[in-house]
């Protein structure tokens, strides 16, 4: 054999981003296909297997009542427990939105007192000669659209 034919060999069995490369050309399919198997095979066996965990869990809670009972406490402390979280976070979101309105209610009594209460004499004052019912000069009256033939269907026959 030719010795530079040796050494280039010898050269890419070291090199990782060559050999991962010739495994791929080489053996690409296979893993491919291996993949594809084992995720399939995993999809497939899953539900079993878990379906056995819980067969095997339950029968052993059938054996030992007292962990099953042990079990059930823990869960109702656990659920215990989120409520009372809940009902804090209730509370502070309580206290929250009842400062945020106090706040803004600060807020508009420091804009009366700022402004004064003049700028509310129109909102809430009777006004003898405002009827907002009559109809004014300035207002137009509302006219309804005419009736046409064509919208019962009686143009295009």
């Amino acid at each position: 054999m030719d010795p530079i034919m040796e050494e280039d060999q010898g050269w890419a069995m070291y090199n990782p981003f060559t050999f991962v490369f010739q495994l791929l050309a080489n053996y690409g399919w296979y893993l491919l296909g291996a993949t594809g198997a084992s995720v399939y095979l995993i999809h497939k066996l899953k539900p079993k297997y878990e379906s056995w965990k819980q067969a095997r869990e339950d029968a052993e809670y059938h054996k030992d009542p007292d962990k099953s009972l042990s079990r059930m406490e823990a869960i109702q402390r656990a659920r215990e427990r989120q409520q009372q979280m809940l009902e804090a976070a209730s509370l502070r979101a309580l206290e929250q939105q009842k400062e945020r309105e106090e706040k803004k209610r600060q807020e508009a009594l420091e804009r009366l007192e700022k402004y004064g209460s003049k700028s509310g004499d129109r909102l809430g004052s009777v006004d003898e000669d405002y009827l907002p019912l009559s109809g004014g000069a300035s207002t137009s009256s509302y006219r309804p659209p005419k009736r046409s033939a064509c919208s019962r269907g009686g143009c295009g026959r």
